[in-house]
């Protein structure tokens, strides 16, 4: 690889970087930390040219002597006001050729290296060729253009951000400023790369020039209530004066905090400098807000209608997001999410030196530019159809996933809403207090019906059948297969989700219907309930329990169980007191069973051997244990005393059995107890 320098054109400046044979690369930079190569000039004293950045608020401010807008000047050809020289000649009478040749020659080890070049949007394709032509007569040959800016930058956010995993259809927000203005554009993921569909729109900036007239007005106001030096008529002159120094004053500013200005002078008397002017960092950041709403409403109508799909990222380039209160202003109303680069000297740099040219030639690279800008409605047309099939299938799966998230955040909703009364409403079968959960059925069904709307869900699926021929058509593309995929993945979902939700809106038709069942059925099950108490044989038992099965959403009597398992482990110790006296008896058991209950059981601590709970559960300690518990279902540490066991007993039988209201035999419940001696 060819050693080369790669310059990037700017409206207001040269960038340049120096790439080595090995393809490492330097930036430059001057004595003054400057990156930057100004293209605005003034005559100096021995009659050569200065080009630095001070030189552009002095031609911004109209003062004679001061040049500037250069590529517009290469593009009509013109000369330098008052000379002959042509303006393209004041890249050397400024010693920017030589500076390029010097800086070449240290970090190169060449003084006429090849040319890579990278030019704004902006910059007409007359000014390029003016400029290639003059590189090649006084520097090196120019060996091609690289690719553009913009896909450069989009490339370099796919390197920084590995976690970055565009899908097709995803968006990128451009925005560059570039002089007084503002290019806005959007590149689209087409599975492989980002397109760029339309031209950059163009916005003139409204704010910095009306922030630097607003500065401007507040200091000579200042000095005028002291000094009242100019007449009314000769305010607007100063005010236009002053605006060449307000860079300078800018540069003390951090924030809104206040800050000084400390060389003032009126144009009628240089000589003279006034004291020091404190300026309210506070009254000038609003200053500067209301100065830029303009400009941020377009950028934000701007991104409203060309952002239809997945924003993925926000790029900024230019010295406009300087302004710390127009980056945060743009970043607010494009890239809420926090997901944006600002490209400043040395990142744009980065970014040069991380893409090195492609092996295209000059020629080519003119040839393809020339067709652009000949053929331009019919290059953008091809790309804009690429990218509005990807922007279609974008669109498609955005609002599926969006269905799908409204959809689940509706129907969880619902049906944790629906769940809870759904539990009251049994709460109340199983009483069967029907009153109370017909009261429920109607909860239930409000939630459902309030919660999940499917119309506009149904919507969306019919849309993906409406684009069926266009899945299939494009389907056998590799950079679309994962869109098409992922398509038909949450058109299922969806339609799954859609199918959940039509269950909720039955939900409450099915409770009714099943409210009215048992509550018709209600005399009969009283009535086998009955029967069931009188009957004492077991095979009777049984078919009149599956009869009230049938019958009723109460709770019924347990007859046949298995075996029921588990272990308690029990202790005694004593704590506290001195040499004996005043201890205390402490006991610690646990409970733990290997299978959930098929009824109710009831742990029993009793002073002495028993072989039933006895009646009233006189003389014992009972801990009950509902049915369906499973694994340590009591862990408990007490003073034996606590345990309410009369006069101390000398020790302590424990037992699990059935709760004594349970007709299951107490031999099925194979728990060891245990007895220990206190």
């Amino acid at each position: 690889m060819a050693k080369y320098i790669q310059l990037y054109l700017d409206t207001d400046f040269i960038l340049p970087i120096g790439v080595g044979e090995s393809g490492d690369f330097q930036k430059y930079i001057d004595q003054q930390a400057s990156r930057r190569l100004w293209l605005y000039f003034n005559k100096a004293a021995n009659g050569m040219y200065e080009s630095n950045e001070a030189n552009k608020a002095n031609f911004e401010a109209g003062r004679d002597g001061f040049y500037g807008d250069f590529w517009n000047n290469l593009e009509k050809g013109n000369k330098v006001i008052g000379t002959s020289y042509d303006y393209i000649e004041l890249l050397d009478l400024s010693r920017i050729i030589t500076k390029i040749r010097d800086w070449s020659e240290v970090t190169l080890f060449t003084k006429s290296p090849e040319f890579v070049l990278n030019f704004s949007t902006v910059i007409p394709l007359k000014a390029r060729r003016t400029f290639i032509d003059y590189i090649e007569s006084k520097l090196g040959k120019v060996r091609s253009y690289s690719i553009e800016m913009n896909d450069l930058l989009s490339s370099k956010i796919m390197h920084d951000y590995r976690s970055l995993a565009p899908s097709f259809g995803d968006q990128l927000l451009i925005v560059q400023s570039a002089g007084r203005d503002i290019l806005l554009s959007v590149q689209t993921w087409c599975g492989d790369m980002f397109m760029q569909g339309d031209d950059c729109h163009k916005l003139e900036k409204k704010g910095s020039e009306h922030l630097k007239y607003e500065l401007a007005k507040m200091v000579v106001t200042h000095f005028e209530k002291t000094y009242n030096m100019l007449a009314p008529k000769d305010l607007e002159e100063e005010y236009s004066y002053q605006m060449q120094f307000v860079e300078n004053w800018m540069k003390e500013r951090r924030g809104d905090e206040n800050f000084w200005i400390d060389n003032f002078h009126y144009k009628g008397s240089p000589d003279k400098i006034y004291p020091p002017f404190e300026v309210d960092g506070k009254q000038l950041d609003l200053k500067e807000r209301d100065s830029i709403s303009t400009t941020i409403r377009l950028i934000n109508k701007f991104y409203g209608e060309n952002i239809r799909n997945h924003h993925l990222h926000t790029i900024l380039l230019g010295d406009v997001f300087k302004e710390e209160v127009f980056l945060r202003a743009c970043i607010e109303e494009t890239s809420s999410d926090g997901k944006y680069t600002y490209f400043n000297d040395n990142a744009t740099q980065e970014a040069l030196g991380r893409y090195h040219s492609r092996y295209s030639t000059l020629e080519e690279d003119t040839k393809d530019l020339e067709r652009k800008y000949n053929d331009k409605s019919n290059e953008r047309e091809r790309i804009r159809t690429y990218v509005r099939n990807a922007e279609l299938l974008g669109s498609l799966l955005a609002e599926l996933k969006e269905s799908i998230s409204s959809l689940k955040n509706a129907t969880e909703s619902a049906t944790n809403r629906s769940s809870d009364l759904k539990k009251s409403w049994e709460a109340f079968m199983r009483r069967s207090d029907f009153k109370q959960a017909e009261e429920k059925v109607d909860e239930i069904s409000k939630a459902c019906t309030q919660s999940v709307g499917l119309e506009k869900y149904k919507e969306s699926v019919r849309k993906v059948e409406r684009q069926n021929s266009l899945l299939e058509e494009v389907h056998e593309l590799k950079e679309v297969a994962k869109t098409v995929s992922d398509i038909r993945s949450c058109e299922n979902e969806l339609n799954e989700l859609i199918a959940h939700a039509e269950g909720l809106e039955r939900l409450p038709k099915e409770l009714q219907e099943k409210t009215q069942k048992y509550k018709d059925c209600y005399g009969r099950y009283q009535e086998t309930r009955r029967k069931f108490e009188k009957e004492p044989t077991l095979t009777i038992r049984r078919n009149l329990i599956k009869e009230m099965e049938e019958l009723t959403m109460e709770e019924l009597p347990v007859i046949d169980i298995s075996p029921i398992h588990g272990s308690i482990v029990v202790k005694a110790e004593n704590t506290g007191g001195f040499l004996g006296f005043g201890s205390r008896k402490i006991i610690s058991l646990r409970l733990n069973i290997h299978e959930p209950l098929p009824c109710k059981g009831v742990l029993v601590i009793s002073p002495k051997p028993i072989s039933s709970i006895p009646p009233g559960r006189t003389g014992v300690y009972c801990i009950d244990v509902e049915k369906g518990e499973e694994g340590e279902v009591i862990n408990i540490t007490e003073e034996s005393t606590a345990l309410n066991l009369g006069k101390a007993p000398n020790s302590l039988f424990v037992k699990f059995w059935p709760h004594e209201n349970e007709k299951v035999p107490i031999n099925l419940f194979e728990i060891k107890g245990g007895t220990i001696t206190i």
